[in-house]
């Protein structure tokens, strides 16, 4: 008790002292001083109490009494908590979350999908479960009559915190307007739903029946689906002011100075090339990497750590095309005009028609800096060249080039959320260190 009574008046004076006249101060540190010495001379509890009671007394007497104690000392508190947690986030761990798909499936952005009618929808605590541990959200809304979707109108805050969305309905039978909140799930601010008159405005694949201009049964339903949200991360930021990054590491930096890119973002990719390589890739999608140390060219595969996830594609069989969300290497232009012919081939197959009239939401050129494997990409002094695990979707150096080295702050360490797995998905569990 007394070790912490001359800890607080210490704290006090020093606090105060620019307030107190010299005699106070004087008196005040004679107090302290006195009680610290009975401390240091032995234990004898009268003259340990006495010391106490008279530090207390040259408190009461000589210090500036605080209006609210209590609150000011709990917002010290909470001060002194918030400088903490903000030294760590700017020199040592910044968390991140994953908002798209091209790492995946190392690192998995916002996914989503229509269920189908007999799966079943979670309900009560189960739901809270998904939602709060997995990151697996559901959204549900089925028709009460013989209704037709008339429009959607644009996502609305409730309490700050809170989105709802209306969709308005003409009953077919009564031919009034019926309108249905839903809680839409949203992605950097805008809804998955769309928005607009249902016969012409921009809607989601997640609003079904389009092919019967929008128009339900009884008990039909006209949303079901699933949305994953990304993985969250914290991004070392220590690591990189020690020393190099190395190849293969997963980087986290900034777009800023870079041509080609949108600015001000934070990107996480994969460190796939070093200053003074010369890159290619081949059209078996796999890097092809010429340096002093490989003057000849290697060809990176499995056996290179820590690319032994990416190029798993083709071990123990023939390579398959290249796919969306798994792993299958680095894809050239060449691969990836092969990827967008097989899927609108299997599109095609499903609906009937020839592939030519499929139409893909897809950038045509994905890789115009490697159109095939005789093209060379040499990486100027200073800058690195970053590919995300998931080059089918991925905007990366195969577009915009390489970047600088300070533009690199951070390397991605540890996945804190979301705790439970997500079985959609092709690795669900992926808390802590599930990725290489």
């Amino acid at each position: 008790m007394a070790a912490e009574l001359c800890h607080q008046a210490a704290k006090l004076l020093n606090h105060q002292k620019d307030l107190l006249s010299p005699e106070a101060v004087a008196d005040f540190r004679e107090a302290i001083t006195d009680l610290r010495t009975i401390m240091h001379s032995g234990y004898d509890r009268a003259k340990l109490e006495q010391g106490i009671t008279n530090l207390e007394q040259a408190g009461s007497h000589k210090l500036i009494p605080y209006r609210n104690p209590g609150l000011r000392e709990n917002v010290e508190v909470l001060l002194f908590a918030v400088a903490i947690a903000m030294s760590i986030r700017t020199f040592f761990f910044q968390p991140m979350g994953i908002p798209t798909g091209s790492m995946q499936p190392t690192l998995y952005g916002i996914t989503e999908g229509n269920l189908d009618q007999a799966e079943p929808m979670p309900t009560g605590i189960n739901s809270w479960v998904e939602r709060l541990l997995a990151g697996v959200s559901h959204y549900h809304l089925v028709s009460e009559g013989n209704w037709q979707l008339i429009r959607i109108e644009p996502p609305r805050k409730m309490f700050l915190f809170f989105n709802k969305q209306r969709l308005v309905f003409r009953d077919l039978d009564t031919n009034n307007e019926v309108a249905m909140d839903i809680n839409p799930p949203m992605n950097s601010g805008e809804s998955m739903l769309g928005q607009g008159r249902a016969l012409n405005g921009v809607l989601s694949d997640h609003i079904l029946n389009p092919n019967r201009n929008y128009t339900y049964k009884p008990g039909e339903d006209v949303i079901k689906m699933r949305r994953e949200s990304g993985d969250h991360l914290l991004v070392n930021r220590v690591t990189f002011n020690l020393r190099r990054p190395k190849r293969g590491e997963i980087i986290v930096f900034e777009t800023k100075t870079i041509d080609g890119i949108k600015q001000d973002l934070f990107y996480i990719k994969r460190l796939t090339g070093m200053p003074g390589d010369t890159l290619a890739i081949g059209d078996d999608r796999h890097l092809i990497v010429k340096n002093d140390t490989w003057p000849e060219g290697e060809r990176l595969d499995a056996s290179h750590h820590p690319f032994e996830y990416v190029y798993s594609f083709d071990v123990g069989d023939q390579a398959r095309l290249a796919r969306d969300s798994q792993f299958s290497g680095h894809a050239n232009q060449k691969a990836f005009n092969e990827y967008l012919h097989q899927k609108r081939e299997r599109i095609a197959i499903l609906k009937g028609v020839h592939p030519s009239q499929i139409g893909l939401r897809y950038q045509s050129i994905i890789s115009p800096l490697y159109m095939d494997e005789s093209a060379e990409f040499q990486v100027p002094p200073n800058r690195y060249v970053a590919m995300g695990d998931n080059t089918v979707s991925s905007k990366d150096s195969r577009d915009w080039g390489s970047l600088p080295a300070q533009n690199i702050f951070g390397k991605a360490s540890f996945i804190y959320w979301p705790f439970l797995g997500q079985n959609s998905r092709i690795r669900p569990n992926r808390f802590g260190w599930a990725f290489q």
